[in-house]
């Protein structure tokens, strides 16, 4: 990966700070002042940590939103390594990416891929317990929670779409990566952090899904299905028809067009996405507003559109549902008038 290139950028990577064999080597001086803390053999998140050191001893996690003790952090890794039933356990130190989403932690953007076609991107947000999770679908657009999937609310709850600000090259990252693997389906992991793309993982079977904490409808596993299908015909050498949508716009440009792709500027992307963050669907209007100004700086047409649009659909969904009182103050009320005319009806 370090060695990989496209359009003549590279992928961040974050950086490796150490590797521990044993939890006695969590010292202060091992963690500093900001770090990711993972145990190496662990699945599902179990053992990843990210800590901010609060005092001499004490430090934040934001993935569980509580404080730990020195002590308090090794106890924790050593029971999960218990868990894991590891014979050679190992943890790994790491940077802590910062991310031009709101909160601590980086959003998390997970894409199904499908041998170079986005099939769905699964947008995780870590600054709060359970995660937030939203699904958006091949074209960046929000997928609608209780139609097009659903989820364990133990162990997730609903997020707000949010378009990564780094959206052309993070696409064209997970399509690239894709490519990489001689499977039909893989899920890349990537950060959209405030320096750009960071990569995180490949997985091949994902953790959500076969444990049932997120289904989908009919429509979408048949999606799935025929996506999964081309994608074993195109692996074995056959030659399809590319469908029309995100991922074929930027499998057909250069990746040297599409790499200074201009970006909204970090400062105005966060302001607008902290809006939209918080039930404000006019940030969504915002965004698509601004990445349309970036025509005049060489933006590519279509690309911007397809940008504009998700930017739009993510402030159409953002916004705070009407409350149901009335639907149920009715039904209420229907239910108190029959029961009061058949009383009215009985003889005598």
């Amino acid at each position: 990966m370090e060695d990989k290139t496209l359009g003549g950028t590279k992928i961040g990577l974050p950086k490796q700070h150490a590797v521990l064999t044993s939890t006695e080597q969590i010292t202060p001086e091992v963690l500093g002042e900001r770090v990711a803390l993972k145990f190496a053999q662990g699945w599902s998140a179990k053992g990843v940590m990210l800590l901010e050191r609060t005092g001499e001893d004490t430090y934040f996690d934001h993935m569980a939103l509580r404080e730990w003790s020195l002590e308090g952090i090794r106890e924790h890794q050593d029971a999960v390594a218990t868990r894991f039933r590891r014979k050679n356990p190992a943890w790994i130190v790491e940077e802590l990416l910062r991310g031009a989403q709101p909160g601590m932690v980086p959003f998390d953007y997970k894409f199904y891929m499908f041998q170079g076609q986005i099939g769905m991107v699964a947008q995780i947000d870590r600054n709060s317990s359970p995660p937030r999770m939203v699904k958006l679908d091949r074209n960046l657009k929000p997928l609608i929670a209780g139609r097009d999937y659903r989820f364990k609310p133990q162990d997730l709850q609903a997020g707000v779409p949010i378009v990564p600000r780094s959206a052309v090259m993070l696409s064209r990252w997970a399509i690239e990566l894709s490519h990489m693997t001689d499977a039909p389906f893989v899920r890349v992991d990537l950060y959209d952090t405030a320096n750009g793309p960071y990569f995180g993982e490949f997985t091949f079977s994902s953790g959500a899904e076969f444990r049932g904490t997120v289904t989908y409808s009919d429509r979408l596993l048949n999606h799935f299905d025929k996506l999964f299908r081309d994608a074993e015909k195109r692996l074995e050498g056959e030659a399809l028809e590319q469908p029309r949508g995100w991922s074929t716009l930027l499998q057909s440009l250069d990746p040297e067009e599409l790499a200074p792709h201009p970006q909204i500027p970090l400062t105005e992307y966060e302001r607008y996405a902290y809006f939209l963050y918080n039930q404000g669907s006019l940030g969504g209007a915002r965004l698509a507003q601004a990445q349309e100004r970036l025509l005049k700086d060489d933006g590519h047409p279509k690309v911007t559109r397809y940008l504009s649009d998700a930017h739009r659909a993510a402030g159409r969904r953002a916004q705070v549902p009407r409350k149901p009182i009335t639907p149920v103050i009715l039904r209420t009320a229907r239910k108190v008038y029959r029961k009061a005319s058949q009383r009215s009806q009985r003889p005598g």
